[in-house]
């Protein structure tokens, strides 16, 4: 079974002018994790309602980064939003989706579709490696509108 992490982002990170690298220890290490045990994985992050961004862009990058090494990442808004969450090139949207029912539809997908296509160097992927993510990103996508 894919190992689908969900990511709380309400704690507003972001209180201050300029975000802080050091709030992302935790979830670089959960990032860690994921890659570390070699099966599917991916994210769902449960940020601002409705449109699912989270609150602190350093730990946003955190995800993009997760992205470019293969792992999807969904966005939902906190709580039943009802609403929609933005579409994205490399992000899931989840639309209204809850962050239970994105994660089990995005192990759905990982059974489906297998993981992202890694980047060799996820801080700076290539043009192709980017295109070839975003036609992968538009695969899960596609499922996810029809749910």
């Amino acid at each position: 079974i894919p190992s689908v992490a969900i990511v709380k982002d309400g704690g507003y990170f972001a209180e201050e002018y300029f975000d802080d690298p050091s709030v992302t220890a935790d979830l670089e290490a959960l990032v860690a994790r994921q890659l570390a045990n070699n099966r599917l994985a991916g994210f769902v992050a449960e940020g601002l309602t409705p449109y699912g961004v989270m609150t602190s862009s350093v730990r946003q990058d955190v995800l993009q980064k997760a992205v470019y090494s293969g792992l999807p990442v969904a966005r939902v808004g906190r709580g039943s939003p009802e609403g929609f969450a933005d579409p994205h090139d490399y992000f899931i949207a989840g639309s209204n989706l809850t962050s239970t029912k994105a994660r089990m539809l995005l192990m759905a997908c990982l059974l489906k579709l297998g993981s992202l296509p890694p980047a060799k160097d996820p801080t700076k992927p290539t043009a192709d490696e980017l295109a070839a993510i975003r036609k992968a990103v538009a695969e899960y996508q596609a499922i996810f509108n029809t749910h």
